[in-house]
């Protein structure tokens, strides 16, 4: 009968082995969350939101940082920031709100207006050729 007891021992022990060395469920409470790949795992850092390939290499495992645009978004955005802040600060300045038009500027619209006026009176004139084709003549 002691043999029975003995393997049962055994069996126990193997499994109470096997379970220590499983690790512990995943929780929120972990830093690293990893998403398995074809060839290793991504590991994402959930402090700095970092994320890394890690893959066997030469029989160790390594992990490398992925190829991130997190910095040149940054810089982006805050380039965009300043402009804006620039923008605005113009727009509510009162030099900028209430200055008169320079001389280009006013030679601008001039032009344009005289363009439409010319065009219009271009339509005028056919629609009076019209007019005048399709009447009927007096007389």
């Amino acid at each position: 009968m002691k043999a029975p007891i003995a393997i049962t021992l055994i069996f126990a022990g193997l499994f109470a082995a096997g379970a220590l060395a499983q690790p512990a469920p995943p929780n929120d409470s972990w830093r690293y969350k990893l998403q398995k790949t074809e060839d290793g795992f991504l590991r994402l850092d959930a402090q700095t939101g970092q994320v890394s390939h890690c893959k066997p290499k030469d029989g160790n495992w390594t992990c490398e940082t992925a190829a991130d645009d997190r910095s040149a978004l940054e810089a982006e955005i805050k380039r965009l920031s300043d402009l804006v802040a620039m923008l605005e600060k113009q727009a509510n300045d009162p030099v900028n709100r209430f200055r008169t038009p320079s001389d280009q500027e006013i030679e601008q619209v001039m032009s344009l207006f005289e363009k439409m006026m010319k065009r219009f009176r271009g339509v005028v004139e056919n629609l009076k050729k019209e007019w005048e084709a399709e009447a009927p003549n007096k007389g």
